[in-house]
């Protein structure tokens, strides 16, 4: 168990909510977010997030997070293993407006660079989130504890 983690205000219904809870505590440990006390992230579950599976905004001072419970191509419903995945993805775009790295105020900034001229699969900070979503879902989701798909 990881101890003295910050854990994000999850509102509302949340499927298996605490193997999600212990879930984000790995997830914000190996980001390097779990002592945040002061710059609040806040994680929603929603069945449509304007057609993505995944949306995050925010700054140097919060982070929000929704999640898509249904596919917004097929409008299926999820597995709780991809919205997970999900989460863990927009997690890292969270980490990214934490640190001042990412910026959407106006327009998109990387790192202090203008970067409105990107395609979606060529912007860093996504090349990011899907290599970080991919490592850190396959090291630290808790398979050893029980929940519900």
């Amino acid at each position: 168990m990881v101890k003295y983690a910050y854990l994000p205000d999850m509102p509302g219904r949340v499927k298996n909510r605490e193997v999600t809870e212990y879930y984000i505590r790995l997830v914000l440990k190996e980001l390097g977010l779990h002592k945040l006390r002061t710059r609040p992230i806040t994680i929603g579950f929603r069945k449509n997030v304007e057609g993505c599976l995944g949306l995050c905004s925010g700054d140097t001072t919060y982070a929000n997070i929704d999640v898509a419970t249904h596919c917004p191509v097929e409008g299926r419903k999820l597995t709780y293993l991809e919205m997970m995945r999900t989460m863990t993805h927009e997690l890292v775009h969270a980490r990214q407006f934490l640190r001042g790295q990412l910026s959407a105020e106006g327009k998109w900034m990387w790192k202090g660079r203008n970067a409105d001229g990107y395609e979606y699969e060529n912007q860093p900070w996504e090349k990011e989130a899907y290599r970080l979503e991919e490592e850190i879902f396959s090291k630290r989701f808790p398979w050893h504890l029980k929940f519900n798909q």
